[in-house]
Formats: structure tokens, sequence, C-alpha cells
């Protein structure tokens, strides 16, 4: 049979007494407390940051930009505030520093006077980053810090997002107003080419004016100069004829006085110049009228030089008779009157057969002037034609010169104001504002009492467990309360120090080494070197008395299961690793309560620096452990000095 199932096994001491059944319950848990404790501790520490208590300070003063104010401090608070990421604490900067010096706030966060004007500044000459202001204190809390940094990286993430919106909204502005002169800009183009287009049709259709104008010109001239050589021409020919007129009328007196005879010729004289009348009435009244009494002159002149040349051919035959009549006879004394009027006759016939050829000429001018005058009125009617032709391209050519003026002004006014908003920038200031806009949010992180690497940051909280199990390891050696000491008259102090002075020469021995290795050997820089030692010092003194106190007064097995317990406890709430503000309120309940709490904290200040009561509290209370513990054991010890049945048969020994 297996050992552990035999009635003599080790379990059934277990058996007897209250102490051993709890000894072995603790043992069935001790895993969980070393397991599932710690886990639920820091199951999810990022969770609950949201716990810590950072302080926020607002100094932005706000900016204006195109007579709107500008609040974005104001704005990333309330975004801040209402997003619960962190413990935000919105203080005054006074008390802020105060804080992350004494601890009260884990780090602090501020916004600049010049938040508001940095965040627009890249519509400006002066591009410039807006800034956000972040102290650490790494004596608060090492992981802290790191939490912070972390979070603050997401901060100025959303801060830059925010801030990117004002800088990208600053420059579309600008780009925006430029945008609205292009567009003036391109209206006054468009009307501008509207003028061109106007303009273009008129001096189209002037151009077809000017040559139908100089067309009719050309006829007009061509017509006028006929009509004024006709005229010219006409005027002399009718000058002519009217002296002629005048002769023949002259002539014709002559002849009436003894022309009875030839009174058929005299008629048909008669009727041709009542023809030449009225053809030369006719010719006063128009250039057409002009030449048909030219005509009917022609006609009467015609007639006229018929009649003559008959009166003259009647007067010869009637000389010739009158001469060859008998002298004495009637005929022979009317003989010398009809020689003179057949002289008459013939010179009236000669001159009447000149006047015929000339008015006959005249005809013929007189046509060309009718011929001429309509040239005219057709060169005229082309002139008037062309004239409108000219006068509506003109108007046109008008309309589109004034919306070619306005359009030209439109375009320079918009090109100005487009010019005078858009941007004109140098290489320098290009780049100076893509690296605002590509970066619009700098952190700038300053760090008080920093620790150089996470070594040193975790090293206070490794060092406090460092001590306790070294005292816990001591105790396994060393006897905490030795018997021959009981058994002497010492006093119960005297026994109580009989065991804790060699464990004070070996702790010190242990801080010794542990100090020189972390110095020379893995390059631990403390700012208190000496102070840490001695505090550690302490720290190891102090454990040493716990742990002999939980011996002497709960006997060894129990004392020592109490110091493990303790041990996993201190690591879980002392707040060394994560800010304790982010594990349950179980942890938060213990960790005023833990020594190793106060341990974390003075060596901090020791090792980062920046030390303050906290360094001071923290000694008093690890002296106060001491001193406790020692008395109580003192107090214990004395009370063993009697031997009983249970001392001598402990319900449990290790």
């Amino acid at each position: 049979m297996f050992a552990f199932l035999s009635t003599g096994t080790e379990l059934r001491r277990f058996g007897k007494g209250t102490l051993p059944k709890i000894a072995l319950v603790v043992l069935m848990f001790i895993p969980l407390i070393y397991g599932a404790l710690y886990l639920w501790a820091f199951w999810a520490p990022d969770k609950e940051l949201s716990k810590l208590p950072v302080a926020l300070v607002n100094s932005d003063t706000g900016a204006v930009r195109d007579g709107t104010d500008v609040t974005a401090g104001n704005d990333l608070v309330g975004k801040l505030l209402d997003g619960h990421d962190l413990g935000w604490v919105e203080t005054s900067a006074a008390d802020a520093a105060t804080g992350v010096t004494d601890g009260d706030y884990y780090f602090s966060v501020t916004i600049p006077a010049d938040f508001s004007t940095d965040a627009i500044s890249a519509g400006t000459d002066t591009p410039t980053a807006a800034e956000v202001l972040v102290d650490y204190n790494d004596s608060n809390s090492f992981l802290a810090s790191t939490l912070g940094k972390q979070a603050m990286i997401q901060l100025r993430d959303a801060v830059s997002l925010n801030i990117g919106d004002q800088t990208v909204n600053t420059m579309l502005v600008a780009v925006n107003k430029a945008g609205d002169g292009i567009r003036t800009a391109a209206a006054g183009a468009g009307t501008l080419a509207d003028g061109l287009s106007t303009a273009e049709s008129g001096t189209g259709t002037l151009v077809a004016g000017l040559n139908d104008l100089s067309a009719g010109a050309s006829t007009l001239d061509d017509g006028a100069a006929q009509v004024a050589d006709g005229s010219s021409t006409l005027a002399a020919g009718i000058g002519t004829l009217s002296s002629g007129a005048a002769t023949l009328s002259s002539s014709s007196l002559k002849l009436s006085d003894g022309a009875s005879t030839v009174a058929a010729g005299t008629q048909k004289v008669s009727d041709g110049l009542a023809s030449a009348a009225t053809g030369a009435a006719t010719l006063s009244d128009s250039s057409d009228q002009l030449a048909a009494g030219a005509t009917s002159i022609a006609t009467g002149t015609g007639q006229l030089a018929t009649g003559t040349k008959d009166l003259d051919d009647g007067l010869a035959k009637l000389e010739a008779a009158m001469a060859a009549a008998p002298a004495g006879t009637p005929a022979s004394a009317f003989l010398s009157t009809v020689t003179k009027l057949a002289t008459g006759a013939d010179t009236l016939n000669t001159k009447t057969q000149g006047a015929a050829t000339q008015v006959s000429g005249y005809a013929t001018l007189s046509g060309n002037f009718a011929t001429g005058a309509d040239s005219l009125a057709a060169g005229t009617g082309t002139l008037v034609d062309g004239s409108s032709q000219l006068v509506a391209g003109g108007t046109a050519l008008q309309s589109g010169t004034v919306q070619l003026a306005d359009g030209s002004h439109t375009l320079a006014d918009a090109l100005a104001t487009g010019a005078a908003d858009a941007p004109s920038l140098t290489d320098a200031q290009i780049s100076e504002k893509a690296a605002v806009i590509a970066n619009p949010v700098d952190l700038n992180q300053r760090w008080e009492n920093a620790s150089d690497s996470f070594g040193e940051g975790f090293a206070p909280f490794f060092l406090a467990l460092a001590t306790f199990v070294g005292a816990l390891i001591t105790w396994l050696i060393l006897r905490a309360l030795p018997t021959r000491a009981l058994a002497s008259a010492a006093s119960g102090l005297r026994a109580t120090m009989t065991g804790f002075l060699p464990a004070m020469a070996i702790g010190l021995s242990q801080v010794i080494i542990m100090v020189l290795v972390l110095v020379y050997g893995i390059g631990l820089t403390p700012a208190h070197w000496l102070g840490m030692s001695a505090f550690i010092y302490l720290t190891t003194l102090a454990f040493l008395a716990l742990q002999q106190m939980f011996i002497i007064l709960f006997g060894t097995a129990a004392g020592r299961v109490i110091s493990l317990v303790l041990l996993m406890l201190q690591l879980s709430s002392s707040g060394g690793t994560y800010p304790v503000e982010t594990t349950p309120e179980f942890f938060q309940i213990l960790h005023p309560w833990m020594p190793a709490s106060y341990v974390v904290t003075g060596l901090r200040q020791l090792i980062t620096g920046g030390i303050d009561s906290r360094l001071w509290l923290s000694v008093l209370v690890l002296v106060g452990i001491l001193v406790g513990s020692i008395a109580i054991s003192a107090w214990s010890a004395s009370r063993q000095r009697m031997w009983t049945i249970t001392r001598l048969h402990p319900e449990l020994t290790i």
C-alpha cells in the first residue's frame, strides 16, 4: 500500500487540534493566495486609470480668428473631463506643482496661455505647434509615469486631431477666401468673354456695313460725277437753246409779217416750239422728266427744222417764180420782199438745223443724266443700308466694350482680392507650416526625480521584497526565541534580543552585499546611496522584528505561514508596481496597513530623489514596527517562561 494511505501517514497528525486543521486549510490556499490574489490585484490596471489622480491646469487665454473667439484650451479640458481616461483634477498651476511634488498627483498636465494662439497659427506668418506641458515625478510611481506617458501619447493624438481641425480650418478659410476672389475673377472673365463675343459680333456687322457703305459710296460717286457732267452740259445746252429760241422768236416775228403763204410751215414751227417748251418744263421737274423733256425738245426741234427747211424751200420756189414773172405784175412787186423773206428763212433754217443737232445731243445727255440719277439713287439706298448696319454694329460694339470694361474691372478687382487673400510663402515658411500641420501638438514632458531605467524604477519594490524574504529565510535558520534564554532569569526583552541580535548581524551583511552589487555590479545610481543603505537596513530590522514577533506570538509554524501570507498581501497592495488606485478596492484598503507600502515610498525618494515628508513618515512607520514588534515579542517571551504541556508538545511544528 502507498504510504499516504497508511494510518501512520503525515496527514494524520493534522487531525488533532484546531491549529493543525487551520494550517492544513491554509496550505491548500497558499497557491491561490500567491497566484489568484496577485492576478486579481493586477488583472486590468489599464482599465482603472480613471482612478489615477492627475492634475489638469488650463492657463489658455484664448484667441480670435476672423472675429470669432477660439478657446481650444477650454475645448480640450472639456473633452478630457468628459472622457474620464484619467482621474483628472482641474486645479491651479501652484496646486498642481505642489501636488506632484508631494505625491497628491502622480503627474500634471498644463495647457499654456498661448495654446489657442498656437492652435490657429498655421494660417499666420509665424506657425507654431501648440504645446502641452506634462510634469512627472518618478518618486511618486515609476509605473504611473510610464502609464502617464502612454496616456499622453494618446492625448497628443487626440489633441492633434482637434488642433488639426483648427489648423486645416484656418488654411481652408484662407484658401476659400482666395477661392472667392478666383470665383469672382471667373465671373468677371465670363463677363469679359461675353463682351468680347458681343464686340466681335458688332465688329462683323460693322465691317459688313462699311463694305456696303463703300460700295454705295463708289456708286454714288460715279452717279454724282455723271449727274455733274450731265448737269453742266445740260445747263450750257439749255443756255444755247434759250439764245437760239430767242433768235428764232425774233426771226419768227419777222417772218410772221410776210409768211402768210407759208402758214402750214409756220404752224409746224409753232408746234415744235410748243413741244420744246413742254420738254423744257418736263426737264425742270426731275431727272426722269428732264430726260423726257429733252426728248420732246429734240422732237419739236426736229419738227421745227423740217418746217424751216420746207419754208426755205417754199420761199426759194416763190422767189424763183416771182423772178420769172413779168415786170409790172403783182408778183414782181413782192419779189424784193420775198427775197428778203427767203434770205431770212434760209438763215432760220440753218440755225434751226444747228439747234436741232444740239437739242439731240442734249437729249442724249439728259438720258445720261437720268441714268446717273438712278445710279445715284441706288447708291444712296445702299449707303443708307450700310449706314444702318454701321449704326447697329457700332451699338453692339459699344455694348460689348461696356461689358468688356466691366468684366475687366471685375477681373482686376477679383484678382487683386484673391492675390491679397492667397498666401505668399517662402520656402522656409512652407516648411514651417508643413511641419506644424504634420505635428500640430508637441508634448513638453518634464521629469522631477526621473528614473534612469526600468530597473531603477522597479528597484524599490524588489528591494522591499528582498528584505522581507531575507528576514523570512533568516528565521528559517535562526531561532526566534532561544530556549536557553527562556530558561535563564533574563527578562523577556533580553530573551527576545538574544534571538534578534544574531539576525541583526546577518541582516547587516545582507544589506551590505546587496547594496554593493546593486551599485557597483548592476549600475544602480541612487540619488542618496548612503541614505538608501541605511533605510534598507532599517527595513531589514523591521521585517526581522515583525516576523520574530509572529513566531514568538503564534509559534514557529503558524508564524511563518502568517509571514508568507503577509508577503503576498504586501506584493499586491504596496503600490510597488502599478499604482494602488488601479487595483481593486480590497487592496486599496490594505495599502496603508502594509509595511512594504512605506518601504517602497521611502526607497523611491532615496533612489530617484525628491525627499519630502513621505520619507520621514516611512522611517517612523518602520521604526514603529521595529520597536512595537520587539516590545510585543518581549511581552510574549516573558509569559513563556512557564512551560506547559502545550508548549512541550505543540499542536503544529515545523
